[in-house]
């Protein structure tokens, strides 16, 4: 038996697919002590290869196209370069912050939805997304609550809560977001809100839509 931190897992599409085969055949006991030999061959192989990846320099990062370093950043959970590659992001493209949070940001939440979907990502590798994304989104705010026109009228009230039981809100978050940016009057009620709550203040606040994650 073995205990592993599964954020700290390469994903599933990462891994060689001729190690994932041996692997594959070593726990189901296939081809006997054959597959032992063959893993041990490949081990030998791979050698002292396998800290480069890790100890990548930040000219290597900076050397990718400044949108796939946001797409890597949030689908492989690296936080370190993510407020500086939004801000340059941001100031280089004159994108809108939203644009930034609608288009490149969420693309990227698309990709990781689909490897989790697919069984090719683990529910921590999936958090430690959201976490910089969350982060992306936090840095962008500010500039979109700087960019809201006073005076519109109200579209409506929106009440957004995470359900009880739940602690991850990263997508109610975004949906705040966007929808504050576009007129309407949100009440963010957090995350582990139990129905009674949510009910009692959509009652008060007369509110037109709720919206639960």
């Amino acid at each position: 038996m073995g205990i592993v931190h599964a954020g700290n897992l390469p994903l599933l599409k990462d891994i060689d697919p001729l190690l994932r085969q041996l692997c594959d055949d070593l726990i189901w006991n296939k081809n006997g002590e054959e597959v032992t030999e063959q893993l041990l061959l490949y081990a030998e192989k791979v050698k002292g290869k396998g800290g480069k990846k890790q100890n990548a320099s930040d000219d290597d990062w900076m050397k990718k196209p400044l949108k796939t370093r946001l797409n890597d950043a949030i689908v492989n959970g690296i936080d370190k370069y993510i407020v500086a590659d939004v801000k340059e992001f941001k100031e280089t493209t004159l994108t809108p912050p939203l644009q930034i949070i609608e288009g490149p940001l969420l693309d990227a939440m698309g990709v990781v939805g689909d490897l989790f979907g697919s069984g090719k990502m683990f529910l921590p590798q999936v958090i430690k997304s959201a976490r910089v994304m969350k982060k992306a989104v936090a840095y962008l705010t500010p500039f979109i609550e700087a960019s809201k026109v006073e005076g519109h009228n109200n579209k409506g009230t929106v009440i957004l809560a995470t359900v009880k039981g739940d602690v991850h809100d990263i997508g109610k978050n975004i949906v705040g977001v966007v929808l504050g940016c576009n007129n309407y009057r949100v009440i963010d009620l957090g995350v582990m809100c139990p129905l009674e709550k949510i009910l009692a203040t959509a009652d008060k606040e007369k509110a037109d839509i709720i919206g639960v994650s």
